[in-house]
């Protein structure tokens, strides 16, 4: 009988150590996008090897202005934030415009721009990768200055 409940204890004691070592842990992605980052901590854009977020439509008029004047915006910063703005306007731009139209209707109930621009960096001081809050900066500051020339001109002087 001891020896049983000995045994018992041991393959307990076995199967604990093989659950507590084999846990993983989750990091939330800190770009949108397809994309790897190698052992040199560069990013590689995957976005021709995944298959698109949003359903492929003609995006025209306003809304195409708006997508075309966003990428030329985002050449203006570093590399890997011109990459990951990039990614983004390009995996889901649907996600970009209604962002910008948000915002026109959050300005048009009364939020300044200077509030949304300290907003955005009130979100951005808990990022600790460098590159993500950049990039997230660098979208809000894209997406504010367009929203206020392709959706709600009106606001652009306030």
């Amino acid at each position: 009988m001891l020896n049983r409940f000995h045994l018992t204890a041991i393959i307990a004691a076995m199967f604990i150590q093989l659950i507590a070592t084999n846990t993983k842990s989750a990091i939330a992605q800190e770009r949108e996008g397809c994309f790897i980052v190698n052992s040199a901590g560069e990013v590689i854009n995957l976005n021709q090897l995944c298959s698109s977020q949003e359903p492929t439509v003609k995006i025209s008029g306003n809304d195409g202005k708006f997508v075309e004047d966003y990428k030329r915006l985002a050449k203006s910063y570093s590399t890997a934030t011109t990459d990951s703005l990039l990614q983004a306007i390009q995996s889901s731009p649907g996600q970009k415009i209604a962002a910008a139209k948000r915002m026109c209707t959050e300005a048009k109930a009364g939020l300044s721009l200077s509030e949304f621009k300290l907003r955005a960096i009130g979100q951005a001081a808990n990022m600790e990768n460098p590159i993500a809050k950049e990039s997230f900066l660098a979208d809000a500051d894209i997406t504010l200055t367009l929203a206020s020339n392709h959706y709600c001109p009106e606001l652009a002087s306030k």
